[in-house]
């Protein structure tokens, strides 16, 4: 069979070092499933991405098996012929996900992507704040029940790029509750972009706030408590000496109409009260309708999407005069 060498010289030279080749013409076919897998993960521990198999042109039934293998292994990205110039004639060149750690160069430009999407400046030192509260939630994970979500890249932009869009909103200097705050969100990364702001987080997890009171001074930030209590007990506390909040804050609330009406018991006025929410808010926002008349308050919203992972993300913010 001849190769048509203008097609050939027209193809991108694949540059691959002679240890990122498999050659599977010496195993048996049965063999070959778990072979891939083996290898594959080795070479991702090597921080090897880009692998070239060799499995010959023959009838195409060994490329064949190697193809509905790769289709089912998680940590393959994509795999294409590879290029005759290359020396591809019976190749698949597979590119394998690159494994990205919360030091990586990687996750940080996660964030830094995801500030550019959501109109923000973060600083060098504001990523590695975050870097640090995600590497202590991370080992916290395994005993205190912190979040659901694991890998690196959700981590970044559900719990830090998601936070981004809040900061531009707060006046400078502001008292901030945040209720619920779990593994430290919204609020932390709250304080890390704005230092200015004066916070409250509080849980009914007395795991999570020794997890929060441990990032505060692993982080090193000032004018920030963590407190273990309920929001129905703070509203009973501060009855009486009147509401310090004039930023209340949540994205642990299910219910907002239960949100809502514990916020503005605590809401010094004016001020505002932010939940932050998925994409689908129309139920919300008819359950609150009564209080939002009988307040006088008005309702502004504010929707984004996480920009790899393409969720779509909603502020809803409560103004009180």
């Amino acid at each position: 069979m001849e190769v048509d060498q203008t097609n050939v010289e027209n193809e991108k030279p694949v540059k691959l070092p002679i240890k990122d080749v498999l050659d599977l013409h010496t195993f048996l076919p049965k063999k070959i499933p778990s072979l891939l897998e083996e290898y594959l993960n080795a070479c991702r521990q090597a921080k090897i991405y880009s692998v070239r198999i060799i499995h010959g042109k023959g009838r195409g039934m060994l490329k064949n098996l190697v193809g509905v293998v790769l289709e089912k292994l998680p940590m393959v990205a994509s795999f294409s012929d590879a290029a005759p110039s290359g020396g591809g004639w019976g190749a698949t060149i597979v590119e394998l996900k690159r494994e990205i750690d919360f030091e990586s160069p990687e996750w940080a430009e996660i964030l830094y992507e995801g500030a550019r999407a959501m109109g923000v400046r973060v600083e060098a030192e504001q990523i590695t704040r975050f870097c640090l509260h995600a590497r202590e939630l991370m080992a916290w994970n395994r005993f205190a029940d912190l979040t659901a979500v694991t890998d690196p890249e959700e981590v970044a932009e559900k719990h830090f790029v998601d936070v981004m869009p809040v900061a531009p909103l707060l006046r400078a200097g502001s008292r901030v509750l945040d209720i619920g705050s779990g593994g430290g969100f919204p609020g932390i990364p709250l304080k890390v972009m704005r230092p200015d702001l004066c916070l409250c987080l509080i849980d009914a997890s007395r795991k999570k706030v020794n997890f929060l009171k441990h990032v505060i001074r692993t982080l090193g930030l000032k004018n920030i408590e963590a407190r273990h209590i309920r929001a129905e007990e703070l509203c009973r506390e501060d009855q009486g000496k009147g509401a310090v909040h004039n930023v209340i804050i949540s994205r642990a609330a299910s219910r907002l109409d239960g949100f809502l009406a514990q916020a503005l018991r605590l809401l010094r006025s004016p001020g505002i009260i932010i939940a932050m929410k998925g994409a689908s808010i129309q139920a919300d926002l008819e359950s609150v309708g009564s209080v939002i008349a009988t307040e006088g308050i008005s309702v502004n919203t504010k929707a984004y999407l996480l920009p790899r992972l393409g969720i779509e993300r909603t502020l809803i913010i409560f103004s009180k005069k």
